[in-house]
């Protein structure tokens, strides 16, 4: 009888023991779950980010692109003047040479 109640006592407290660790166990569980939580979060903010960088980077890509356009005609309009005035020039010249 008394083997029984010291084996009793043995498994009580294995038991607890066990039960101890299991709380242990669970509350580790749960901060991983949090850390998860966490790093998801982290993640998800980081993706957002990265999408406003790329919107920006292409938003630049398209603003150089219109002023190499811009340029371009800014070039081809300076070229027309020139022309324009080359031929008035050639124009104030003839005029002078038949006035004088």
């Amino acid at each position: 009888m008394e083997q029984s109640s010291r084996q009793a006592h043995t498994s009580v407290a294995h038991a607890e023991e066990a039960a101890t660790a299991l709380d242990g166990i669970g509350q580790r569980v749960n901060e991983i779950t949090d850390m998860n939580a966490q790093i998801a979060t982290a993640v998800e903010q980081q993706g957002a980010v990265s999408e406003d960088i790329n919107r920006s980077i292409i938003n630049i890509r398209d603003a150089a692109d219109t002023n190499v356009q811009t340029g371009q005609n800014n070039l081809q309009s300076a070229k027309s003047v020139a022309q324009l005035t080359s031929a008035l020039s050639e124009l104030a010249k003839q005029f002078w040479e038949k006035r004088g």
